[in-house]
């Protein structure tokens, strides 16, 4: 006679049923580290600042301030 769980497999006490336990166990484990892994990565995406140093501000200035210059040099007859 063999027994059903709730999730509709069988039931085995014996060294087999011990062995597949495990394994399932094992699966289970393992996705849910990853999705705790996939979930920490998203939060780190999320709480991450971005910045930029007075250089680089600066340094965005000079080359917008160039562009600007040959615009105003090619479009000036």
């Amino acid at each position: 006679e063999v027994e059903l769980s709730s999730d509709g497999s069988a039931v085995n006490t014996g060294p087999k049923g011990v062995i597949n336990d495990w394994r399932r166990y094992k699966q289970l484990e393992t996705e849910q580290r990853q999705e705790q892994r996939r979930e920490m990565e998203r939060l780190i995406k999320k709480l991450s600042m971005t910045c930029r140093s007075h250089l680089d501000e600066e340094a965005d200035k000079q080359k917008q301030k160039e562009l600007q210059e040959k615009i105003n040099g090619k479009v000036t007859w």
